[in-house]
């Protein structure tokens, strides 16, 4: 482990309103919907599939909010001047930026257990261990797609701003893209809607498994777009944002 990835890591691991809104929130999330609305799925099996969809949905809010959130430190980093003070470093800048991806990535597995957890001992999800494994996989590499928008956000915003978007831009991303409230039950236009959001396609990775299935091509294609287009979005951004010095 770098020394700069264990310094951003614990950067962020320490901020104790991250965990809450993308580990606690998402299992007290999962409990409260499914003991409230699932009496009322109907059989015993109907009850049973609703808390599987709904820890689904869950654990890709959690994950998609962690990602978003561990990377929105760049716009500050950037306005405080620590970003140019390590490109004047012997830190290659394309490991700065691995190093972001990385902390991104990794900090969003805390949310797809624990959800993964309340599920299973709490809902009474029964899945295949096999299964069980393959959807965190599948939801973790998924969750790239978000890192990178995180990226994008972080450098395109200044400090004041960047934080409220985010909040903004994840409550839109759970609401439009079915993660609250399923998309079955949307009018026709916002079910379109759905359908163009990359937390749709993210989730719809998690349900082909659980379905018994591995993911359907058009959901990894769908999300690999989202990822690239976000990733060279925020790769020109960074190019052309001025770096502040440090200040005093």
């Amino acid at each position: 482990m770098s020394p700069l990835f264990a310094f951003q890591l614990r950067r962020v691991g320490r901020n104790r309103q991250f965990l809450f809104f993308t580990v606690l929130l998402p299992a007290l999330f999962t409990i409260f919907f499914t003991k409230v609305f699932g009496g009322f799925a109907g059989s015993a099996a109907e009850q049973q599939e609703y808390a599987t969809t709904y820890m689904v949905s869950m654990m890709a809010y959690g994950a998609l909010g962690a990602a978003l959130g561990a990377t929105i430190r760049v716009s500050f980093d950037r306005h405080s001047g620590w970003l140019r003070q390590l490109r004047i470093t012997p830190v290659p800048g394309s490991s700065v930026v691995t190093v972001d991806v990385a902390v991104g990535m990794l900090l969003t597995l805390p949310s797809l257990v624990v959800v993964a957890l309340v599920g299973r001992f709490v809902n009474g999800v029964d899945l295949p261990l096999v299964t069980w494994l393959l959807l965190v996989a599948v939801l973790w590499l998924g969750s790239g797609a978000f890192v990178a928008l995180g990226l994008l956000v972080g450098y395109s915003l200044d400090e004041k701003a960047a934080g409220g978007a985010i909040g903004i831009l994840g409550t839109m991303l759970a609401a439009l893209g079915g993660l609250w409230v399923p998309v079955a039950v949307f009018p026709d236009f916002l079910r379109a809607l759905a359908h163009v959001m990359p937390s749709y396609w993210y989730a719809e990775l998690g349900r082909d498994v659980v379905a018994g299935s591995g993911p359907a091509p058009l959901a990894v294609l769908a999300l690999a777009g989202f990822a690239a287009a976000f990733a060279v979005l925020a790769a020109v951004v960074a190019r052309r944002r001025p770096l502040y010095a440090v200040a005093g």
